[in-house]
């Protein structure tokens, strides 16, 4: 089996929350996440938006960054960058075959999202990176990102998502969420929620950490207005550790962050794709497609039946005019005929194609990360065969 088909394989392994696992085998590997500073940037929206600009901004002052980020849209080597380049396919195979070795050594398999994180910390030392940005998964305090003790730790708007691991209540997710903030790391954040920011400033005030509390907005290339608090996130967190002016304003002019409000032009079709994928994310969202998508509007939606579906729907379908329903990632998906009022087209191609022959001149595709992979897999191959 070769190193992919091994990491494959581990696809199936589900979520088993807990960071023993993690550090047996970092142990085994000689403890590489120990061998640079990381920054870890938490949150229930807006992490990879934040990471990716904190990232570009330490590239540009200079240092060779590792960024992990997670999910990949289209290519798995999305996952990891170096100063805004994937990982060598020969590198990335390297460090399977070495966390291979060590599972070996300790009996230990570990789950797909640990092995995507121990990549990270194997990669980004061999790549001789100065910094690492480790864009935490679902959670936080359990999150296996979580086993560094990091330099900042940058937390995003917190919302209701993933409640069957994370809790049932806001507080309780925050708690989890706050769990990525350490003795010795400067805290950053934008929730303004004054039951998250409570959690927050108790957990800061445990281990002796001033929490910086970013309420400005500072432009960006990234469309949304959402966006301009994440970047000022990023740029608060990149103030604190020392970098210049020059490198934060180039850095966060170089920001590049794929299916994010990304919009396409195909003949006479403008095209929006968001991973938008739960209600938190769709109500920053919805405000940018009443007011900058022309009418008639067709969306082209689907949605992880892990989320809290009805309240997207309830915010997001009367802006259009049509809807065809999909399923990005079965069986895992809502099923596409499960939506009244929407036209389902359970294959995501077939939905694009149906949506580029549609009469509507102004097309949304929205509702997973995993429906904004596929459509960009689909219209990327159209523009480049």
């Amino acid at each position: 089996m070769n190193a992919l088909a091994w990491l494959d394989q581990l696809q199936g392994s589900g979520i088993r929350p807990g960071l023993g696992r993690m550090r047996t085998l970092l142990r085994a590997l000689g403890d590489p996440h120990r061998q640079l500073p990381a920054i870890i940037v938490a949150g229930t929206n807006g992490k990879g938006s934040t990471s990716a600009m904190l990232a570009s901004i330490l590239t540009a002052s200079g240092k060779r960054t590792g960024h992990y980020t997670s999910p990949h849209l289209v290519d798995l080597r999305e996952r990891w960058t170096i100063d805004g380049t994937w990982i060598e396919p020969a590198l990335l195979d390297e460090c399977i075959v070495a966390m291979q070795g060590a599972a070996s050594r300790t009996g230990i398999v570990p789950t797909y999202f640990e092995a995507l994180t121990l990549i990270a910390f194997i990669a980004f030392p061999r790549a001789a990176c100065d910094v690492a940005v480790l864009e935490a998964g679902m959670g936080g305090r359990l999150d296996a990102t979580n086993v560094v003790r990091p330099i900042a730790s940058v937390i995003t708007p917190i919302g209701m998502d993933h409640m069957e691991y994370l809790g049932t209540t806001l507080r309780a997710i925050a708690a989890e969420k706050a769990g990525v903030i350490h003795r010795g790391a400067i805290v950053l954040t934008t929730n303004d929620d004054p039951v998250v920011l409570d959690v927050l400033r108790k957990r800061a005030a445990q281990f002796g950490a001033a929490l910086i509390e970013v309420t400005e907005e500072h432009d960006t290339p990234l469309p949304g207005a959402f966006q301009r608090r994440n970047a000022a996130l990023a740029v608060r967190t990149a103030r604190a550790l020392g970098i210049p002016e020059t490198a934060i304003a180039e850095g966060v002019r170089n920001t590049r962050w794929r299916g994010r409000l990304e919009h396409l032009r195909f003949g006479q079709k403008d095209i929006w794709i968001d991973g938008g994928h739960n209600a938190h994310a769709i109500a920053q969202t919805a405000p940018y497609f009443d007011a900058n998508v022309p009418r008639p509007r067709l969306l082209v939606f689907g949605m992880m039946s892990d989320k809290d579906v009805a309240p997207v729907v309830a915010r997001l379908f009367p802006l259009f005019d049509r809807v065809i329903a999909t399923e990005p990632y079965p069986p895992r998906s809502v099923k596409a005929t499960a939506f009244a009022g929407a036209t389902p087209i359970a294959d995501p191609d077939d939905a694009f194609r149906a949506a580029l022959a549609s009469p509507e001149p102004s097309i949304v595709i929205t509702g997973s990360l995993y429906l904004a992979g596929a459509a960009i897999a689909f219209f990327d191959k159209i523009a480049r065969p």
